[in-house]
């Protein structure tokens, strides 16, 4: 008989709370709720030894609380705005393995999928290799082979996945919410909103035909790139829960001593990794965000292949700038200026002490920077930075946190391919030359330009805004218009001409941050104060 889902949830609280008495976090679990008189008791007579520090009891934690848990962990590896640097490293080390599921219900999800026999002569495949050959909390993918030859690899959903992580993420819901109720203290790291941030990229990971589209957007990115390249999906075997792709034979990146018996030029690769690293971030704007070394392969002619797409981030054109002229800035060891592009960039409020926040910056990166070339890390650095956000109000940046993860495994691999390299003096002049083209004087007109139209199609559609702003306002203070039916317009007529004619004034004198937008923002206020004005009447 099948527990109400009430019961469930409520069982699976208890479980919780028991695991974390039982990891040496009773602490926590009587201040959230959970078994608080049996909390101190479980604490007091468990007999195995628990590790000294926090960062190792939440990993054994969570890894025994199952999946969702152990992935949502791995996204707060990368949160050290969130959590002390000790703990977050800590979390690094939790790993997605689980055992496969059953040939069975592979078979089961295929054949439902496709409306057919899962081989056969009228099967979908010919042959279909009833041992996975990688299995992980989502999804697990098996060998198979066409009817017309062609090696194929077959990812498949796990059984009730689906069902499985809703109500997981309505559990850790529950519990974010009780942590801000019970911590207030702690209400500064937003633990719902980061639930929510966790809840949106999981679902995303659930559905294998939107992972098959990034694969197929990648494989376009990199036409222009020798050497690299994504394996084919063949989208007539591809459904939300199937995926099939092209077959790829290789050794993992990081087995140096493998691809060198296989007489690969590791530090080739390395400047290959470095420029498909640059290609993604900078010039493309959209970047896998799940490259740890079992997703990167060297094909036996010495193609990198990518593998595993259900994670990507994405940077506008802006960040990318901000993001290009941050990093020459540290290269260069010119702190004032990333101290600056950090403020231009948003990423700390304006009224930011500048030389407090530069002394911040040296505080992180000269120890990094005074290192050997071969170990100076911007992934570490850009985790360090994070570590100085409740300092300065630093905002959280989710992509940027994609991002470093992305970085901490490119230089980890660069390593183990080319231990006396870095690959950001490689990538030096590749910076350079993306910010010659898109920051130099022809990219400013260009970038001024377009500003430029965009104001003018605001300015020229607000008339039709503010009539909409009007209507509005007669709909909904339709009995305060009828007593006194021009004092209302009369004064949203005057403060927007004041805030119009100051703009203005601001443009005409020269204002710095006024220069760029304040005439066209200034007449448009003005417009809009004046037709307010004249409706009054």
């Amino acid at each position: 008989m099948k527990l109400p889902s009430k019961i469930r949830r409520n069982l699976r609280l208890l479980r919780i709370g028991y695991i974390l008495t039982s990891h040496g976090m009773a602490a926590m679990a009587v201040r959230l709720r959970l078994l608080r008189p049996y909390a101190w008791v479980v604490q007091l007579f468990r007999e195995d030894t628990l590790p000294q520090d926090l960062g190792a009891q939440i990993r054994e934690a969570l890894e025994k609380l199952g999946p969702t848990f152990i992935k949502f962990g791995q996204m707060l590896s990368t949160r050290v705005d969130l959590l002390p640097l000790e703990v977050a490293l800590e979390l690094k080390k939790l790993q997605d393995n689980v055992p496969p599921a059953s040939f069975e219900h592979v078979k089961k999800v295929i054949e439902r999928t496709f409306k057919k026999p899962l081989t056969g002569e009228d099967g979908l495949f010919a042959s279909f290799d009833e041992q996975a050959i990688a299995a992980a909390s989502i999804a697990q993918v098996h060998f198979a082979e066409l009817h017309d030859g062609r090696q194929v690899a077959v990812k498949v959903r796990r059984p009730h996945i689906h069902k499985t992580i809703e109500a997981d993420l309505s559990i850790l819901r529950l519990l974010a919410a009780m942590f801000e109720r019970y911590f207030p203290e702690y209400r500064r790291l937003k633990a719902q909103c980061v639930v929510e941030e966790f809840a949106t990229s999981i679902r995303g990971e659930l559905n294998l035909r939107a992972e098959a589209a990034h694969a197929s957007r990648f494989a376009e990115n990199f036409e222009a790139l020798e050497g690299v390249r994504v394996p084919e999906v063949l989208w007539d075997y591809t459904q939300t829960e199937v995926m099939t792709s092209e077959r790829i034979v290789g050794i993992p990146i990081d087995e140096r001593d493998a691809l060198r018996a296989a007489g690969h030029d590791t530090l080739n690769l390395c400047e290959r990794a470095t420029t498909l690293f640059f290609h993604m971030v900078f010039v493309d704007g959209y970047f896998h965000a799940d490259m740890h070394p079992g997703n990167i392969f060297v094909a036996d002619n010495g193609d990198i292949v990518l593998l595993d797409f259900g994670i990507v981030g994405r940077l506008e054109v802006r960040p990318r700038r901000y993001l290009a002229d941050m990093l020459l800035a540290f290269l260069r060891g010119d702190y004032r200026k990333a101290a600056i592009v950090h403020i231009e960039a948003g990423y700390v409020p304006r009224n930011t002490n500048i030389s407090a926040f530069e002394d911040a910056l040296r505080e992180v990166a000269v120890p990094i920077f005074n290192r050997p070339l071969g170990q100076i890390s911007i992934a570490e650095l850009l985790l360090c930075m994070f570590a100085v956000t409740e300092r300065f109000q630093m905002e959280t940046q989710p992509e940027l946190l994609l991002l470093q993860k992305t970085m901490v495994v490119i230089e980890g691999v660069a390593r183990e391919l080319a231990d006396d390299i870095n690959i950001w003096e490689l990538a030096k002049p590749l910076v350079s030359k993306w910010m010659m083209q898109h920051m130099g004087p022809k990219a400013q007109l260009e970038f001024m330009a377009s500003d430029v139209k965009d104001q003018l199609h605001d300015w020229m559609i607000l008339p039709s805004r503010m009539e909409s702003v009007f209507e509005h306002i007669e709909n909904t203070s339709q009995t305060m218009r009828d007593q006194k039916p021009s004092y209302v317009l009369l004064m949203m007529g005057a403060l927007f001409s004041a805030s119009g004619g100051a703009a203005l004034a601001a443009y005409v004198m020269g204002v710095s941050e006024a220069a760029q937008w304040g005439g066209l923002v200034g007449a448009g206020f003005l417009l809009a104060g004046i037709v307010m004005i004249m409706r009054a009447r």
